[in-house]
């Protein structure tokens, strides 16, 4: 983190302001993160991007030499090939992101959320990024895999109608703020890449070729990945879909690699 300090003139006076700057997206506030969010959804222009993220005084930094200089230091938020293990937004109308690191998410929970981001990715609908916040936060006591007798799963039988609520819910959500989730979410399973290469690799020559603008997201077959890891194990199904999400992707990343490993 950099410390800016500009010097204007204001009613004929010198004045001074001074900022901290972040210097990579780890170090983006919640409130700059989703000026960068409106940013890319072209929802506003450079010049009131920069007033706004660095809170600048009216005067101060509003020529043209000053605009140049103060988008320099920021420059890092053209390039979206970064690596993040948490969620920047970790509280948006009342739902809560999963913790660091994925933690209190369960495997089941992942899935869900992986295959409503990959439609998302592909089609690029409204509804599509609702039903993929919608998937990602939950509320406190909330489960995507339903404890035996609860009644707080978000695909409850006993509650048939609580996904399709929570997606009402989230379709008023501003769309920049669903945009910045989704960018977070393209930073973890980044994090995910490098924390489990085998089950998330990355393409990195392909990525060099594209914009770095624009977030690289692969896909996957989920089910079939499931499938493979529950084996002949199907009487405890249930034990692998409430497994915390870094335990099986740490299982599944080494029998992967192992696999890998006796075919050379």
């Amino acid at each position: 983190m950099k410390e800016l300090r500009i010097e204007y003139i204001s009613f004929g006076i010198w004045r001074e302001v001074t900022c901290p700057v972040p210097e990579k997206w780890e170090e983006l506030t919640p409130e700059q993160f989703l000026l960068v969010s409106r940013l890319y959804l072209q929802e506003m222009d450079e010049s009131s991007f920069l007033k706004k993220f660095y809170s600048l005084p009216s005067g101060a930094g509003s020529d043209n030499y000053y605009r140049y200089k103060l988008g320099e230091l920021v420059e890092f938020i053209s390039d979206c090939r970064v690596r993040m293990d948490r969620f920047i937004l970790s509280d948006v109308a009342g739902l809560k992101a999963p913790g660091e690191r994925l933690k209190g998410m369960c495997f089941e929970h992942f899935m869900h959320v992986d295959t409503a981001f990959n439609r998302y990715a592909r089609d690029g609908k409204d509804s599509s990024l609702d039903v993929f916040v919608s998937m990602l936060y939950l509320k406190d006591n909330e489960y995507i895999v339903l404890p035996s007798g609860g009644k707080s799963g978000l695909f409850s039988r006993q509650k048939p109608l609580i996904l399709q609520k929570r997606v009402m819910k989230v379709a008023k959500i501003d769309k920049h703020v669903k945009y910045a989730i989704f960018l977070n979410y393209v930073f973890v399973k980044r994090w995910l890449s490098k924390a489990f290469p085998f089950l998330f690799p990355l393409d990195d020559e392909r990525e060099q070729k594209d914009e770095q603008k624009k977030p690289a997201v692969p896909s996957v077959n989920w089910l079939d990945i499931f499938d493979a890891f529950v084996g002949d194990d199907v009487a405890v199904m249930e034990k692998y879909q409430a497994m915390p999400v870094a335990t099986a992707f740490r299982l599944l990343n080494k029998r992967i690699r192992d696999a890998q490993k006796q075919n050379k």
